[in-house]
């Protein structure tokens, strides 16, 4: 399983006010906050546990097939082994990207299909379906009837796990295969 996720950082930091009383508790553990407060980039930590939550959260809604709306379940883990997110109980590993326009992270039931998963990065648009499907050679990009998308071979349609995300002027497309 994979899940993805990716924050804009210059619309973050436009439209959220996370300084304000109450927005920390909602989302987050009290040692997660803790590591936002004292990081030396609070709001890069912020987001990165963020994106850590939602790419896991892709995991477990392919998983179950449920959607809810529970960021407290999903306890990020940041430490010298990695990075990682606990969902009660089940480890999912995470791979991000942080630059200074955006955080991309994947996660991935296993670290090793960490090391294999492709990523196709696009600018985000109404469109995005059409615009991947157009330029590649090899895959199309479908929805199922419950919006999970996956990558179908061209040739022979071969299904393979794939997972969106966007934000801002952002669009992260991963697979195994891309």
């Amino acid at each position: 399983m994979l899940g993805n996720d990716i924050v804009d950082l210059q619309k973050a930091s436009l439209e959220s006010n996370w300084r304000r009383k109450g927005y920390l508790d909602k989302l987050f553990s009290a040692q997660e906050q803790q590591q936002i407060l004292t990081s030396t980039n609070p709001e890069t930590t912020l987001w990165l546990f963020w994106s850590m939550k939602e790419a896991a959260y892709k995991i477990i809604n392919r998983e179950t097939s449920e959607r809810f709306y529970s960021p407290k379940k999903f306890v990020c883990i940041s430490n010298t082994a990695g990075n990682f997110v606990d969902f009660e109980g089940k480890i999912i590993h995470i791979k991000s990207v942080i630059n200074q326009n955006f955080i991309h992270t994947i996660a991935s039931s296993t670290s090793e299909n960490l090391s294999s998963i492709q990523t196709t990065y696009l600018e985000n648009t109404s469109n995005y379906l059409s615009d991947f499907n157009s330029t590649s050679l090899n895959y199309s990009l479908e929805k199922n009837s419950n919006g999970i998308p996956n990558l179908i071979s061209k040739t022979n349609r071969e299904s393979h796990l794939a997972s969106v995300s966007h934000h801002g002027k952002y669009l992260a497309i991963v697979s195994s295969v891309l």
